[in-house]
Protein backbone atom coordinates (compact mmCIF):
# COMPACT_ATOMS: atom_id res chain seq x y z
CA UNK A 1 0.00 0.00 0.00
CA UNK A 2 1.42 3.43 -0.85
CA UNK A 3 1.88 6.32 1.43
CA UNK A 4 -0.93 7.83 0.21
CA UNK A 5 -3.75 5.16 0.31
CA UNK A 6 -2.43 4.40 4.17
CA UNK A 7 -2.97 8.46 5.23
CA UNK A 8 -6.27 7.92 3.34
CA UNK A 9 -7.26 4.87 5.26
CA UNK A 10 -5.87 6.41 8.70
CA UNK A 11 -8.23 9.37 8.08
CA UNK A 12 -11.07 7.28 7.60
CA UNK A 13 -10.65 5.11 10.71
CA UNK A 14 -10.29 7.91 12.91
CA UNK A 15 -13.45 9.68 11.60
CA UNK A 16 -14.99 6.25 11.65
CA UNK A 17 -14.07 6.30 15.57
CA UNK A 18 -15.28 9.97 15.74
CA UNK A 19 -18.06 9.23 14.56
CA UNK A 20 -18.89 6.43 17.05
CA UNK A 21 -18.11 8.22 20.28
CA UNK A 22 -20.49 11.32 19.08
CA UNK A 23 -23.27 9.19 18.08
CA UNK A 24 -26.08 8.55 20.55
CA UNK A 25 -26.46 5.18 22.36
CA UNK A 26 -22.81 4.88 22.91
CA UNK A 27 -22.36 1.20 24.71
CA UNK A 28 -19.33 -0.19 26.01
CA UNK A 29 -18.82 -2.50 22.66
CA UNK A 30 -18.58 0.87 20.96
CA UNK A 31 -16.54 2.17 22.94
CA UNK A 32 -14.24 -1.07 22.60
CA UNK A 33 -14.64 -0.65 18.30
CA UNK A 34 -13.99 2.80 18.56
CA UNK A 35 -10.80 2.03 20.27
CA UNK A 36 -9.20 -0.42 18.53
CA UNK A 37 -9.92 1.60 15.29
CA UNK A 38 -7.31 4.27 17.21
CA UNK A 39 -4.84 1.17 17.90
CA UNK A 40 -4.99 0.63 13.69
CA UNK A 41 -4.78 4.71 12.96
CA UNK A 42 -1.78 4.83 14.87
CA UNK A 43 -0.17 1.81 13.89
CA UNK A 44 -0.99 3.27 9.82
CA UNK A 45 0.98 6.65 11.59
CA UNK A 46 3.67 4.79 12.11
CA UNK A 47 4.35 2.77 9.03
CA UNK A 48 3.38 6.14 7.10
CA UNK A 49 6.19 8.01 9.05
CA UNK A 50 8.42 4.71 8.40
CA UNK A 51 7.92 4.88 4.74
CA UNK A 52 8.61 8.96 4.60
CA UNK A 53 11.46 8.57 6.08
CA UNK A 54 12.87 5.94 4.10
CA UNK A 55 12.06 8.13 0.68
CA UNK A 56 13.99 11.09 2.54
CA UNK A 57 16.99 9.11 3.20
CA UNK A 58 16.44 9.81 6.82
CA UNK A 59 17.73 6.25 8.48
CA UNK A 60 21.14 7.46 6.91
CA UNK A 61 22.93 10.40 7.61
CA UNK A 62 20.45 13.74 7.96
CA UNK A 63 20.49 16.09 5.63
CA UNK A 64 21.24 19.71 7.06
CA UNK A 65 17.95 21.68 8.18
CA UNK A 66 16.89 24.29 5.27
CA UNK A 67 17.16 27.70 6.45
CA UNK A 68 13.91 29.57 6.17
CA UNK A 69 12.51 30.93 3.05
CA UNK A 70 13.77 26.96 1.49
CA UNK A 71 11.76 24.37 0.41
CA UNK A 72 13.09 20.72 1.22
CA UNK A 73 12.06 19.18 -2.15
CA UNK A 74 9.18 16.80 -0.66
CA UNK A 75 6.58 15.26 -3.37
CA UNK A 76 4.22 16.77 -4.95
CA UNK A 77 0.90 15.04 -4.73
CA UNK A 78 -2.38 16.44 -5.86
CA UNK A 79 -3.65 17.68 -2.82
CA UNK A 80 -0.29 19.84 -2.64
CA UNK A 81 3.28 19.83 -1.32
CA UNK A 82 4.12 17.54 1.32
CA UNK A 83 7.46 19.22 2.46
CA UNK A 84 8.33 22.32 4.84
CA UNK A 85 6.13 24.91 3.61
CA UNK A 86 7.81 27.96 2.68
CA UNK A 87 7.33 31.32 0.22
CA UNK A 88 8.05 28.51 -2.49
CA UNK A 89 4.94 26.92 -1.92
CA UNK A 90 1.05 27.34 -1.28
CA UNK A 91 0.00 28.77 1.65
CA UNK A 92 -0.67 26.68 3.90
CA UNK A 93 -1.72 25.84 8.00
CA UNK A 94 2.07 24.48 7.94
CA UNK A 95 3.70 27.50 6.50
CA UNK A 96 1.66 29.85 8.64
CA UNK A 97 2.69 27.33 11.62
CA UNK A 98 6.13 28.14 10.85
CA UNK A 99 6.03 31.58 9.93
CA UNK A 100 4.83 32.09 13.37
CA UNK A 101 7.05 29.74 14.87
CA UNK A 102 10.12 32.35 13.43
CA UNK A 103 8.19 35.36 13.87
CA UNK A 104 6.84 35.26 17.33
CA UNK A 105 9.64 32.53 18.92
CA UNK A 106 7.51 29.79 19.71
CA UNK A 107 9.03 26.49 21.14
CA UNK A 108 7.04 24.41 18.84
CA UNK A 109 5.18 24.07 15.57
CA UNK A 110 1.56 23.72 15.94
CA UNK A 111 -1.52 22.98 13.72
CA UNK A 112 -3.35 26.08 12.85
CA UNK A 113 -6.53 25.00 14.17
CA UNK A 114 -8.45 28.01 15.86
CA UNK A 115 -10.90 26.83 18.77
CA UNK A 116 -11.97 30.23 20.29
CA UNK A 117 -13.38 30.12 24.02
CA UNK A 118 -14.69 26.08 23.25
CA UNK A 119 -11.35 25.06 23.04
CA UNK A 120 -11.84 23.44 26.71
CA UNK A 121 -14.36 21.06 24.77
CA UNK A 122 -11.21 19.51 23.09
CA UNK A 123 -9.00 18.47 26.46
CA UNK A 124 -9.83 15.29 28.04
CA UNK A 125 -10.36 15.25 31.42
CA UNK A 126 -8.13 13.24 33.93
CA UNK A 127 -9.30 10.39 36.24
CA UNK A 128 -7.36 9.61 40.05
CA UNK A 129 -7.88 5.81 39.48
CA UNK A 130 -7.91 5.28 43.47
CA UNK A 131 -11.25 5.80 45.58
CA UNK A 132 -10.25 8.13 48.76
CA UNK A 133 -12.03 6.35 51.21
CA UNK A 134 -12.52 7.68 55.37
CA UNK A 135 -11.55 5.81 57.59
CA UNK A 136 -12.26 4.72 61.21
CA UNK A 137 -10.84 1.61 63.40
CA UNK A 138 -13.05 -0.31 65.41
CA UNK A 139 -10.47 -2.56 67.23
CA UNK A 140 -9.85 -6.36 67.47
CA UNK A 141 -11.79 -7.28 70.43
CA UNK A 142 -13.89 -9.71 67.79
CA UNK A 143 -9.99 -11.73 67.63
CA UNK A 144 -10.10 -12.25 71.40
CA UNK A 145 -13.51 -13.28 72.10
CA UNK A 146 -15.20 -16.69 71.51
CA UNK A 147 -16.70 -17.24 68.26
CA UNK A 148 -19.17 -20.24 67.84
CA UNK A 149 -20.74 -20.81 64.63
CA UNK A 150 -24.07 -22.98 64.15
CA UNK A 151 -26.28 -24.21 61.29
CA UNK A 152 -29.00 -22.40 62.57
CA UNK A 153 -30.81 -20.08 65.31
CA UNK A 154 -32.81 -21.76 67.96
CA UNK A 155 -32.05 -21.70 71.47
CA UNK A 156 -28.76 -22.95 72.02
CA UNK A 157 -28.19 -24.17 75.60
CA UNK A 158 -25.07 -22.69 77.28
CA UNK A 159 -23.88 -24.80 80.13
CA UNK A 160 -21.72 -23.23 83.64
CA UNK A 161 -20.16 -25.30 86.16
CA UNK A 162 -18.25 -24.27 89.24
CA UNK A 163 -16.25 -26.44 91.35
CA UNK A 164 -14.03 -24.42 92.93
CA UNK A 165 -14.42 -24.02 95.98
CA UNK A 166 -14.41 -27.71 97.14
CA UNK A 167 -10.99 -29.21 97.92
CA UNK A 168 -9.40 -32.58 98.76
CA UNK A 169 -9.33 -33.61 102.46
CA UNK A 170 -7.87 -36.24 105.12
CA UNK A 171 -10.10 -38.31 106.25
CA UNK A 172 -9.99 -41.29 108.66
CA UNK A 173 -9.53 -44.67 107.36
CA UNK A 174 -13.12 -45.72 107.63
CA UNK A 175 -14.53 -42.41 107.94
CA UNK A 176 -17.45 -41.67 105.71
CA UNK A 177 -17.07 -39.56 102.47
CA UNK A 178 -19.70 -36.69 101.86
CA UNK A 179 -21.07 -36.03 98.15
CA UNK A 180 -20.50 -32.60 96.80
CA UNK A 181 -21.58 -32.32 93.21
CA UNK A 182 -19.97 -29.49 91.25
CA UNK A 183 -22.75 -26.37 90.79
CA UNK A 184 -23.95 -26.63 87.54
CA UNK A 185 -25.88 -24.25 85.53
CA UNK A 186 -27.20 -23.06 82.03
CA UNK A 187 -28.57 -20.26 79.82
CA UNK A 188 -30.17 -20.25 76.56
CA UNK A 189 -28.62 -18.05 74.49
CA UNK A 190 -30.97 -16.52 71.39
CA UNK A 191 -29.76 -14.27 68.46
CA UNK A 192 -30.65 -11.65 67.41
CA UNK A 193 -31.37 -10.16 63.57
CA UNK A 194 -29.03 -7.44 62.29
CA UNK A 195 -28.94 -5.52 59.53
CA UNK A 196 -26.17 -3.37 57.72
CA UNK A 197 -29.15 -0.80 56.41
CA UNK A 198 -29.33 -0.83 52.71
CA UNK A 199 -27.48 1.21 49.32
CA UNK A 200 -29.02 1.89 46.36
CA UNK A 201 -26.99 2.31 42.84
CA UNK A 202 -28.27 3.28 40.08
CA UNK A 203 -28.25 0.83 37.20
CA UNK A 204 -26.32 3.23 34.78
CA UNK A 205 -23.34 3.74 38.01
CA UNK A 206 -23.18 0.07 37.27
CA UNK A 207 -22.84 0.05 33.20
CA UNK A 208 -20.60 3.43 33.59
CA UNK A 209 -18.62 3.39 36.71
CA UNK A 210 -14.75 3.53 36.65
CA UNK A 211 -14.99 1.00 39.74
CA UNK A 212 -16.53 -2.20 40.58
CA UNK A 213 -19.51 -1.15 41.98
CA UNK A 214 -20.03 -5.01 43.65
CA UNK A 215 -16.73 -4.90 45.34
CA UNK A 216 -16.79 -1.74 46.45
CA UNK A 217 -20.52 -2.29 48.49
CA UNK A 218 -19.22 -6.09 49.56
CA UNK A 219 -16.07 -4.02 51.45
CA UNK A 220 -18.56 -1.48 52.97
CA UNK A 221 -20.75 -3.70 54.30
CA UNK A 222 -17.75 -5.93 55.29
CA UNK A 223 -16.81 -2.97 57.37
CA UNK A 224 -20.18 -1.77 58.85
CA UNK A 225 -20.94 -5.75 60.13
CA UNK A 226 -16.99 -5.25 62.02
CA UNK A 227 -18.11 -2.23 63.18
CA UNK A 228 -21.91 -2.73 64.55
CA UNK A 229 -20.65 -6.45 65.98
CA UNK A 230 -17.80 -4.81 67.68
CA UNK A 231 -20.28 -2.09 69.05
CA UNK A 232 -22.94 -4.79 69.95
CA UNK A 233 -20.54 -6.63 72.51
CA UNK A 234 -19.22 -3.81 73.89
CA UNK A 235 -22.83 -2.08 74.68
CA UNK A 236 -25.78 -5.03 74.57
CA UNK A 237 -28.30 -5.60 71.42
CA UNK A 238 -31.09 -3.01 70.97
CA UNK A 239 -33.54 -2.19 68.55
CA UNK A 240 -35.05 0.99 68.84
CA UNK A 241 -36.15 2.65 72.39
CA UNK A 242 -36.98 0.88 74.29
CA UNK A 243 -35.23 -2.19 73.97
CA UNK A 244 -36.99 -5.05 72.41
CA UNK A 245 -34.22 -7.54 71.69
CA UNK A 246 -31.78 -8.04 74.29
CA UNK A 247 -29.47 -11.15 72.49
CA UNK A 248 -25.56 -10.01 72.74
CA UNK A 249 -24.94 -9.23 76.34
CA UNK A 250 -22.80 -6.24 76.59
CA UNK A 251 -19.34 -7.41 77.44
CA UNK A 252 -18.89 -4.34 79.59
CA UNK A 253 -21.74 -4.45 82.25
CA UNK A 254 -21.77 -7.97 82.30
CA UNK A 255 -18.43 -8.16 83.49
CA UNK A 256 -17.55 -8.66 87.10
CA UNK A 257 -16.35 -5.29 89.34
CA UNK A 258 -12.41 -5.37 89.28
CA UNK A 259 -11.37 -2.06 90.84
CA UNK A 260 -12.48 1.46 91.20
CA UNK A 261 -10.12 4.22 90.36
CA UNK A 262 -8.34 6.75 93.13
CA UNK A 263 -9.57 9.91 90.28
CA UNK A 264 -12.74 10.46 88.27
CA UNK A 265 -10.76 11.47 85.35
CA UNK A 266 -7.79 9.54 85.07
CA UNK A 267 -6.03 6.66 85.44
CA UNK A 268 -2.88 5.41 87.49
CA UNK A 269 -0.52 2.94 88.26
CA UNK A 270 -1.77 1.81 91.21
CA UNK A 271 -5.40 1.72 89.94
CA UNK A 272 -3.92 -0.99 87.30
CA UNK A 273 -1.85 -2.88 89.80
CA UNK A 274 -5.41 -2.72 91.86
CA UNK A 275 -7.23 -4.22 88.37
CA UNK A 276 -4.33 -6.59 87.40
CA UNK A 277 -4.41 -7.99 91.45
CA UNK A 278 -8.37 -8.85 90.60
CA UNK A 279 -8.09 -11.51 88.35
CA UNK A 280 -7.75 -14.81 89.54
CA UNK A 281 -4.11 -15.97 88.19
CA UNK A 282 -5.85 -18.69 86.31
CA UNK A 283 -6.46 -16.34 83.86
CA UNK A 284 -3.24 -14.10 83.37
CA UNK A 285 -1.65 -16.55 81.14
CA UNK A 286 -4.18 -15.75 78.39
CA UNK A 287 -5.34 -12.04 79.87
CA UNK A 288 -5.39 -9.31 77.69
CA UNK A 289 -6.23 -5.46 78.56
CA UNK A 290 -9.11 -3.95 76.66
CA UNK A 291 -9.53 0.18 76.03
CA UNK A 292 -10.05 2.15 73.17
CA UNK A 293 -7.86 4.61 71.86
CA UNK A 294 -7.80 7.58 73.72
CA UNK A 295 -7.61 5.77 77.01
CA UNK A 296 -4.25 4.47 75.59
CA UNK A 297 -3.19 7.64 75.16
CA UNK A 298 -3.64 8.68 78.69
CA UNK A 299 -1.81 5.49 80.09
CA UNK A 300 1.68 6.49 77.54
CA UNK A 301 2.32 8.81 80.21
CA UNK A 302 1.96 7.02 83.20
CA UNK A 303 4.98 5.65 85.27
CA UNK A 304 5.51 3.24 87.74
CA UNK A 305 6.47 4.01 91.67
CA UNK A 306 10.61 4.33 90.31
CA UNK A 307 9.34 6.83 87.55
CA UNK A 308 9.96 4.18 84.81
CA UNK A 309 7.44 4.31 81.69
CA UNK A 310 4.05 1.74 81.93
CA UNK A 311 4.27 1.64 78.59
CA UNK A 312 7.29 0.39 76.83
CA UNK A 313 7.58 -0.32 72.81
CA UNK A 314 7.48 -3.37 71.59
CA UNK A 315 11.41 -3.79 70.20
CA UNK A 316 10.16 -5.33 67.08
CA UNK A 317 7.28 -3.43 65.86
CA UNK A 318 7.91 0.04 67.91
CA UNK A 319 3.94 -0.57 68.94
CA UNK A 320 2.87 0.16 72.41
CA UNK A 321 1.09 -3.41 72.36
CA UNK A 322 1.46 -4.47 76.01
CA UNK A 323 1.02 -3.39 79.53
CA UNK A 324 2.68 -5.57 82.61
CA UNK A 325 3.60 -7.92 80.30
CA UNK A 326 0.11 -8.76 78.78
CA UNK A 327 -1.26 -7.49 75.50
CA UNK A 328 -3.34 -4.56 74.75
CA UNK A 329 -5.95 -5.09 72.49
CA UNK A 330 -8.21 -1.47 71.42
CA UNK A 331 -11.84 -1.35 71.40
CA UNK A 332 -12.84 1.95 69.88
CA UNK A 333 -16.36 1.24 71.38
CA UNK A 334 -15.39 0.98 74.99
CA UNK A 335 -16.31 4.31 76.60
CA UNK A 336 -13.80 7.26 77.48
CA UNK A 337 -12.12 8.02 81.07
CA UNK A 338 -15.02 9.71 83.11
CA UNK A 339 -17.02 9.48 86.11
CA UNK A 340 -18.42 6.55 86.55
CA UNK A 341 -17.60 4.91 83.37
CA UNK A 342 -15.54 1.57 82.60
CA UNK A 343 -12.75 2.28 80.38
CA UNK A 344 -10.55 -0.60 81.32
CA UNK A 345 -11.47 -3.97 80.83
CA UNK A 346 -8.62 -6.84 81.69
CA UNK A 347 -8.99 -10.81 81.29
CA UNK A 348 -9.20 -13.93 79.22
CA UNK A 349 -11.66 -12.89 76.67
CA UNK A 350 -12.17 -16.13 75.21
CA UNK A 351 -13.08 -17.88 78.58
CA UNK A 352 -15.28 -14.35 79.37
CA UNK A 353 -17.13 -14.24 76.50
CA UNK A 354 -19.21 -16.03 73.75
CA UNK A 355 -19.83 -14.60 70.12
CA UNK A 356 -22.47 -16.90 68.69
CA UNK A 357 -23.43 -16.20 64.94
CA UNK A 358 -24.94 -18.41 62.34
CA UNK A 359 -23.71 -19.46 59.10
CA UNK A 360 -22.33 -18.30 56.85
CA UNK A 361 -22.08 -14.69 58.96
CA UNK A 362 -22.72 -11.68 56.69
CA UNK A 363 -24.75 -12.22 53.93
CA UNK A 364 -25.07 -9.64 51.05
CA UNK A 365 -28.83 -9.65 48.96
CA UNK A 366 -29.19 -8.08 45.77
CA UNK A 367 -32.56 -6.87 45.26
CA UNK A 368 -32.68 -6.75 41.71
CA UNK A 369 -36.86 -5.93 40.94
CA UNK A 370 -37.73 -3.91 44.00
CA UNK A 371 -36.30 -0.50 42.72
CA UNK A 372 -36.54 -1.28 39.17
CA UNK A 373 -39.28 1.12 38.06
CA UNK A 374 -36.55 4.04 38.98
CA UNK A 375 -33.72 1.79 37.47
CA UNK A 376 -32.10 1.09 40.19
CA UNK A 377 -30.81 -2.18 42.25
CA UNK A 378 -30.26 -2.29 46.08
CA UNK A 379 -27.93 -4.15 48.38
CA UNK A 380 -28.13 -5.31 51.95
CA UNK A 381 -26.43 -6.86 54.55
CA UNK A 382 -27.54 -9.07 56.78
CA UNK A 383 -26.56 -11.73 59.72
CA UNK A 384 -27.83 -13.15 62.97
CA UNK A 385 -25.82 -13.24 66.10
CA UNK A 386 -26.08 -13.72 69.90
CA UNK A 387 -23.37 -13.21 72.53
CA UNK A 388 -23.34 -13.45 76.16
CA UNK A 389 -20.63 -13.27 79.59
CA UNK A 390 -19.17 -16.63 80.19
CA UNK A 391 -18.57 -16.34 83.92
CA UNK A 392 -19.07 -19.32 85.99
CA UNK A 393 -18.53 -18.04 89.07
CA UNK A 394 -14.83 -16.82 89.54
CA UNK A 395 -15.11 -14.05 86.75
CA UNK A 396 -12.94 -14.44 84.13
CA UNK A 397 -13.23 -10.70 82.94
CA UNK A 398 -12.58 -7.67 85.44
CA UNK A 399 -13.23 -4.12 85.14
CA UNK A 400 -11.92 -1.07 86.14
CA UNK A 401 -14.29 1.56 87.15
CA UNK A 402 -13.92 5.29 87.52
CA UNK A 403 -14.23 7.15 90.85
CA UNK A 404 -18.36 8.69 90.71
Amino acid sequence: MDIQAMKEKRKALLRQAQAILLGDGVTQDKIAEAKRMSVQADTLEDQIDAEERAGHGLYGVMPPRPQPGEYEGGPVSASGYEGRATSRCPDTPEKRAFEQYVRQGKGYESRDLEVGSTGAALVPQAFYPVLTEAKKAWGSILNIVNEFKTDGGAPMKVGYSDDTGTLAHLVGETGPVSEVDPSLSSILLNTDQCVTDMIKVTIAELQDSAFDIDKFVRDQFGKRYYRGLTSLITNGSWLGSPAVAQNIQSIVTGAAAGATSASATSIAYADIVALYGALDPAYIESASFVMNAKTRAKLLAITDSLGRPLYIPNPVTGAFDRLLGCPVVINQYMPDVAAGAVALQFGDFSQGYLLRTVKPGLAIARLNERFMDTLEVGFIGYFRAGGVVTDAGTHPIVNLTQKS
